[in-house]
């Protein structure tokens, strides 16, 4: 072989690499996403609630009722037949007068076994358990309140001692043991308070009574001997009360028209209704609730604070910015059908080939509403101009006729549906619906805020 042989050199050939490839094309793909992300309209999303335009005035009311303090004839010692609340009938035994308290004082001494039978361990229970669900560190009635209970169930253990052992006590001391029993001339509800307030009536209320800083309410059971002319107990006669609230001029002018109200007793958080009578008493101006249920529940209550519901709408409650407006073809409804294989109501639609013959294809459709004449479809289903026919003489009726719904767009499952809706109220800023329209919103559904950034089936994520 030759010396001056020349070798000559092949250029390697450049391979693709994947991985470079690959990577390019996400990072592509990454830019541009971002870039449609950052140019697109974003939607604002807003949960729909329940809602309500009631005005919720909150009064305080002093309570009205057909009530009578009964005093005792003679001096003595107080004993009790009855519980609070306990209803009687007329003639019923309600207490006796003792004129001596020695039997009383052989009681108190431990020498008598005082018995609790299974009513008064469930009553003493129940106090307690009531007690230990109603304390609050920041609110301290409830401590006088289970003292005031305490004190009552340990004067009716103290009578019903008193009635069943007395006489035996008498035959074993010698002791004298003389009470005189007294009836209920009326029946009624029995009360063992009294505030100076039984009285009190429509025709003699003041914004006065409504202070509540002097006001006093003192228990009548009591082991101190009574002076002659004493009240012992007061007595209800009837279901029947009032709730009289002190009201601003523009409260007592929005209630011109009404016979009845609803109202929340915020106390135990009831909701209620009552017959509801105006009064002006100069510049003063009341409402007058009347009721016939609840009134052994504020039997020791002299005032309830109330929310009273004016002009009350109640239906679901949506922003105004999410409320647009869509057009529909107006279809007679005798040209929808079923078909298919979902038995889904449709419309029968004419198609025409290249060379001109017609034919016929069921197309299932949401009726949005519906009148007694008109099925409401949306536009987005078919050409202006679309033919359709009836499945019973196939009438056949052009699709151009339109009118607009109101509505707002849904985004639950991640695309916009147009939902119609029923306005109850607007205020500036939002809107009380019904909430049981066909085919309509349902409380937490979804829906875009701005109702104008919304596209129609488009998807918003």
């Amino acid at each position: 072989m030759s010396r001056n042989q020349k070798v000559v050199k092949f250029r390697k050939r450049k391979s693709l690499n994947i991985g470079i490839a690959v990577f390019l094309v996400i990072f592509i793909y990454i830019i541009i996403n971002i870039y449609i992300y950052l140019t697109k309209n974003h939607i604002s999303i807003y949960e729909v609630h329940e809602g309500t335009t009631a005005q919720d005035n909150r009064i305080t009311g002093l309570i009205l009722r057909k009530e009578k303090v009964i005093t005792s004839d003679g001096a003595g010692y107080i004993s009790y037949f009855q519980k609070e609340g306990a209803r009687v009938s007329k003639n019923s035994s309600v207490y006796a007068v003792d004129e001596s308290r020695q039997i009383v004082d052989v009681i108190l001494s431990g020498d008598v076994p005082i018995t609790l039978s299974k009513k008064n361990n469930a009553e003493i229970k129940y106090e307690i358990m009531s007690f230990q669900k109603n304390y609050s560190k920041s609110d301290f009635s409830a401590v006088y309140n289970f003292k005031e209970e305490a004190d009552n169930l340990v004067l009716d253990l103290l009578n019903t001692t008193m009635l069943d052992h007395g006489h035996t006590i008498q035959e074993d001391t010698g002791l004298d043991y003389s009470y005189q029993m007294y009836k209920s001339k009326a029946s009624g509800v029995i009360s063992y308070y009294v505030d100076n307030y039984e009285t009190v009536t429509e025709n003699t209320i003041s914004s006065d009574l409504f202070q509540r800083d002097n006001y006093d309410r003192t228990s009548l059971r009591t082991t101190t001997m009574l002076p002659p002319n004493s009240p012992v107990y007061k007595i209800i006669t009837s279901d029947q009360w009032s709730l009289l609230l002190p009201l601003k001029k523009e409260q007592y002018a929005g209630l011109q028209e009404k016979e009845t109200i609803k109202f929340t007793i915020r106390k135990d958080d009831v909701d209620a209704k009552a017959k509801i009578s105006l009064l002006q008493k100069g510049s003063e101006f009341y409402a007058k609730l009347t009721m016939d249920k609840y009134m052994t529940n504020y039997l020791n209550d002299r005032f309830l604070e109330v929310d009273l519901k004016i002009n009350g709408v109640e239906g679901l409650k949506i922003p105004k910015t999410s409320i647009v407006e869509k057009n529909f073809y107006m279809v007679p409804l005798e040209y929808f059908t079923e078909g298919g294989d979902s038995g889904k109501s449709g419309l029968i639609v004419e198609q025409y080939s290249k060379n001109g013959e017609v034919s016929y294809q069921f197309v299932p459709v949401d009726i949005y509403y519906e009148d007694e004449i008109y099925g409401y479809v949306d536009t987005e289903m078919f050409e202006v101009g679309t033919g359709i026919v009836s499945d019973g003489n196939m009438d056949r009726f052009t699709l151009t006729q339109m009118n607009k719904l109101t509505g707002v767009y849904c985004v639950n499952t991640g695309y916009s549906v147009f939902k119609r809706i029923e306005v109850l109220y607007e205020d500036k800023e939002y809107c009380i619906i019904e909430k049981n329209t066909l085919s309509g919103l349902s409380a937490y559904d979804h829906i875009a805020l701005d109702g104008s950034t919304a596209v129609d089936q488009a998807i918003i994520y």
